[in-house]
């Protein structure tokens, strides 16, 4: 017979400690995908590229609706607009990348000024099929280590319970 002291310290508590890693995992999983859902997801791989001038360069505060009401940093944004044409048509736009204000501090902010002067010639990227949407560049790229940790949290979660489950069962069928 398996000692209940056993019992308790190497078999009731990994399997208990697999499922709240497995949870843990799940929540960080479920983080992830609403985080995803609130973004905005452009595809831009399919776009075009012309050039442009830069009509406006300046900096402005970011709406309060664009921000995460849990940042308390100060979130500016570069206003550059800029003109460019498309089959002999003229385009007017304002948007550095497709998207939001979320990740853009003041430093960054401050670059895309500096690399965007006045009057200066650009490339421009577009949708060829609605010229209104343009920007000067891609979306920036998401990190995925939320779900990177999320998937390794649950997969261990699993592996500790299963190896946890596959000794309680050796033990008590009195197998070793």
């Amino acid at each position: 017979m398996i000692e209940q002291d056993f019992l308790i310290y190497f078999l009731y508590l990994p399997i208990s400690l697999g499922v709240g890693i497995f949870l843990t995992g799940l929540v960080l999983l479920w983080i992830n995908s609403r985080r995803q859902k609130e973004s905005i997801d452009i595809k831009t791989h399919d776009w075009h590229e012309t050039g442009g001038k830069i009509l406006k360069s300046q900096m402005e505060e970011c709406p309060k609706e664009e921000i995460d009401p849990q940042d308390s940093e100060k979130h500016l944004r570069p206003v550059i607009e800029y003109v460019f044409t498309v089959e002999g048509k003229e385009f007017h736009g304002n948007n550095v990348f497709p998207g939001d204000c979320r990740n853009i501090n003041e430093q960054r902010a401050q670059d895309f000024l500096s690399k965007y002067p006045l009057n200066s010639y650009i490339p421009v990227i577009y949708d060829p099929r609605d010229p209104d949407s343009s920007a000067l560049e891609p979306p920036p790229r998401t990190s995925n280590r939320l779900r990177m940790f999320g998937l390794l949290f649950t997969w261990f979660g699993v592996s500790v319970c299963c190896f946890s489950s596959l000794m309680l069962f050796i033990m008590s069928a009195n197998i070793l």
